[in-house]
């Protein structure tokens, strides 16, 4: 199985969103994701932890049963080399998958928080157009990990929320150029 079908599928991009930067168990992940059966649950770790993408961080006796602790083995980021040999339609069919999750999230927020607030909660979505050389957007795109790395390194509490931030950019057409 190719590691893109391994990471963009709905319910493993979700565990693996879970995880993060934490350490979970399966009752942890199942409570992340409650819409999705503790049994499929179980059989995405199992592929996940098959491919090396999680590992058990830890295992514990829990009232007889052993409880593990899973957490990421490697940034489940997919390169250039992962999505070199991929068509049109498998492209289509990837993104379409990850933009659900955005929905699904989105969904989430708007239907368990009421009244929502977006300004106090710091939610928002936007798209902007701009015009840049490849060098002004990789300076950008630098700039942009830069700062995400160090909130990456921060642990729960202090008022700390979990967040979500996505970002998609893409070439535009040009439109037609005047003669």
């Amino acid at each position: 199985m190719r590691k893109i079908e391994l990471v963009i599928h709905p319910v493993r991009f979700q565990i693996l969103q879970a995880l993060g930067t934490e350490t979970l168990t399966t009752q942890e992940i199942a409570d992340r994701l409650p819409g999705t059966p503790k049994s499929s649950i179980y059989r995405h770790l199992k592929l996940l932890l098959d491919h090396a993408l999680i590992v058990v961080a830890d295992t514990r006796l829990v009232n007889g049963i052993q409880e593990k602790t899973y957490r990421l083995d490697q940034p489940p980021r997919l390169g250039p080399d992962d999505m070199a040999a991929l068509s049109v339609d498998d492209h289509i069919r990837f993104f379409t998958t990850y933009a659900l999750t955005l929905v699904q999230d989105y969904a989430r927020y708007v239907t368990e928080n009421d009244p929502i607030d977006m300004v106090a909660d710091r939610t928002g979505y936007t798209e902007v157009t701009f015009y840049a050389t490849k060098a002004e957007l990789d300076s950008f795109q630098h700039a942009i990990n830069t700062a995400m790395l160090k909130l990456l390194g921060n642990e729960p509490g202090n008022g700390r929320s979990r967040r979500k931030l996505a970002i998609v950019s893409q070439p535009l057409p040009e439109g037609k150029k005047e003669s």
